[in-house]
């Protein structure tokens, strides 16, 4: 082995000179100049053949690599912290408080911690940890999903964290098997919390209508809270009665999941009677396997007659609804009687989910799902696609009777442009008050026939009339004006002076 000082270097004079690129000449490198690497080989062609044993690399000349921990991967990016933990490995509560200390230590605050099914070694030591340790952190997210080891004991241990925030925005505790005794530990964080949005219970089924009360205390009527999410917690009517009561007492709400739960008739009648009233602003509501009937559907049906902020109705796996309820409520919607009846429809509540209701004909679904492809469209757009399915279904024209005189013509450009001059046609046919009572204008030529329905038989006035309609609406002018396919000129001259000197040209040439 070559024993060496960290300041001393031998000679490379033995080391060949690097080559030259192209036409210029490179002057030898130094050892001071050499990278560390090169050092080390050119001491090892010095080095005698007999050495095997490799010459350890001077400290001084090699950077160090500093080996990185699991806590520094957590602050790579600046800002909040987000701890989330899975179903990988069991968690321990040693890494748990671990991790906190250091964002304690960097002074960084934690915008989510999550629990996504995690395996939990102690699980009465972490969540005295969590309860202790999180008030010290301005948490807006905390998750404890599909956890089934949270029981009464874990959820009052958060009881300190929970009734101490103001600041938590997001609060996931679904798939955990506590009860309304432990909801009732956290009743301060459900009345006095005011930043709170979200708040998902669901597959509980120990909540119960005891805990369906408690929840509904939220903020004392006050509440921010726009999801609440409590599928499967084990209700029935009188649950549901005290959950519509807190949504006709907070305007801010936007969705509701009640699926799986015993609610029956009863129930969804006192949701029907929340969603009538004006304060009521609810977008979504999931009443999935909830044993409704078509007693509490025709109530549900009035209701979204009314409301016009519902966009999103689910309602699967509902045996005891029939083709009697499911006609009902669909006429909410899309009521075929009259063209008048199609327009005055609900236009807003555009997904309609009726899917696995086995009692239901298929006519109905057929027609339900023809609704659900409007979900993306416009409100306009949507009454078009209505009027146009209607249209095509009434084989001899659209009744017009009891429309303004003022808009009949309107409605008729309309039909003509969507479906042609022969429904047009039809659509004058059906109603004979049109025809006896409408009065010409007077660019049209005076009839001389007392009848204005034979006059329409002859296909120049049918097209003086559909004109005389469709001026009504403001057409689009072009911006291009076209000749023979291509941008007209000012300087040519009109097509049809050019065609009358081509005939005056072909005159000559044939007296010639």
């Amino acid at each position: 082995s070559i024993s060496m000082k960290p300041t001393q270097l031998p000679s490379t004079k033995s080391c060949p000179a690097p080559l030259s690129t192209h036409h210029r000449k490179m002057p030898p490198m130094n050892e001071a100049m050499m990278p560390p690497r090169r050092q080390y080989d050119a001491l090892n062609q010095q080095s005698s053949p007999a050495v095997t044993t490799e010459m350890p690399i001077p400290a001084c000349n090699m950077p160090r690599r500093q080996n990185s921990s699991d806590d520094d991967l957590l602050f790579l990016h600046p800002g909040p912290v987000d701890l989330i933990y899975g179903a990988e490995t069991p968690l321990r509560t040693e890494v748990v408080a671990r991790h906190l200390s250091s964002v304690r230590r960097r002074r960084k605050r934690i915008n989510h911690l999550s629990l996504l099914g995690s395996e939990l070694v102690n699980p009465k030591g972490l969540f005295k940890l969590l309860g202790k340790k999180l008030k010290k952190f301005n948490v807006k997210e905390l998750a404890i999903n599909q956890i089934p080891s949270m029981n009464n004991e874990e959820l009052i241990s958060l009881a300190p964290f929970l009734n101490a925030t103001k600041t938590l925005k997001i609060l996931d505790l679904s798939g955990a098997r506590f009860d309304a005794k432990a909801l009732q530990e956290i009743l301060c964080f459900f009345m006095k919390n005011p930043s709170l949005e979200v708040l998902l219970l669901g597959d509980n089924e120990y909540v119960g209508d005891e805990g369906a009360a408690v929840v509904s205390s939220l903020q004392e009527g006050r509440a921010a809270l726009r999801t609440l999410s409590m599928q499967g917690c084990g209700m029935g009517s009188s649950g549901v009665a005290s959950i519509s009561k807190f949504l006709g007492s907070c305007p801010s709400l936007r969705m509701l999941e009640l699926s799986n739960n015993m609610i029956g008739d009863a129930g969804v009648e006192l949701l029907a009677e929340s969603i009538k009233s004006q304060s009521c602003q609810l977008e979504y509501l999931g009443l999935n396997s909830v044993e409704v009937g078509d007693r509490g559907i025709l109530v549900l049906a009035d209701a979204v007659k009314t409301n016009r902020s519902l966009t999103s109705l689910s309602l699967q796996n509902n045996r005891g609804i029939t083709s009697f309820g499911a006609a009902h409520l669909l006429k909410s919607t899309y009521n075929t009687q009259s063209l008048q009846s199609v327009l005055a429809g609900n236009h807003v509540l555009t997904n309609l989910n009726i899917r696995g209701c086995s009692r239901v004909g298929e006519s109905l679904l057929k027609l339900a799902e023809d609704l659900l492809s409007t979900q993306a469209m416009a409100t306009h757009q949507v009454i078009r696609f209505k009027v146009s399915k209607y249209t095509e279904k009434k084989g001899n024209g659209i009744v017009l009777e009891g429309f303004d005189s003022k808009l009949l013509p309107h409605i008729l450009s309309f039909v003509a442009q969507t479906n042609g001059l022969s429904y047009l046609f039809q659509s004058i046919r059906s109603m004979p008050p049109l025809h006896s009572q409408y009065e010409l204008s007077s660019k049209v030529e005076e009839v001389k026939s007392n009848d204005f329905l034979e006059s329409l038989k002859t296909p120049k006035r049918t097209k003086m009339v559909y004109e005389l309609f469709g001026s009504s609406f403001p057409r689009q002018r072009s911006i291009m004006r076209h000749q023979g396919g291509r941008r007209a000129n000012k300087h040519e001259a009109p097509m049809k002076s050019l065609s009358c000197n081509n005939k005056c040209k072909n005159s000559l040439s044939s007296k010639k």
